[in-house]
């Protein structure tokens, strides 16, 4: 065996780890996902039993809470390649949507990290050394002392 075959090998053994180890953690990522919007579906069939004198909220409750569980149960049901193949002719026809959707998700996620971050006690302080614009500031004029 030469070279050039042990390092092809070498790559294509690489890769195989590599794309076992992806498909591993999208499928932890898809778990999560399918968990999350079944406690969304369920919140939405909770607020539809609340809202059962008002037909109009009840349906459209009822309505988004099957929408949800049919999605998380495709979700379930499909592999990662078949997700992505879905999602991308989804793009391809409805590309306004896809991008709209794809706004909202980022501001959700963005919403869901800061909310989750843990507070810090104090803010940290920038030393001169470390604020950009240090020295391009004027100083700002003392205030006189009337003794």
């Amino acid at each position: 065996m030469n070279a050039k075959t042990k390092v092809k090998d070498m790559v294509n053994d690489g890769k195989e780890a590599v794309t076992k180890e992806a498909e591993a953690r999208m499928d932890d990522v898809r778990d999560d996902m399918a968990e999350h919007a079944d406690t969304v579906s369920s919140a939405a069939r909770k607020a539809a039993g609340e809202f059962e004198d008002y037909d109009a909220v009840n349906s459209i409750l009822t309505q988004a809470s099957e929408a949800v569980e049919n999605a998380t149960n495709r979700l379930r049901e499909r592999s990662i390649p078949d997700l992505v193949d879905d999602v991308s002719a989804f793009a391809r026809r409805n590309p306004l949507l896809f991008l709209g959707g794809a706004a909202l998700a980022g501001f959700a996620a963005a919403r869901f990290l800061s909310a989750s971050a843990p507070a810090e006690d104090e803010p940290e302080l920038i030393t001169a050394d470390e604020d950009v614009w240090s020295g391009y500031l004027p100083e700002a004029p003392k205030a006189e002392s009337r003794d």
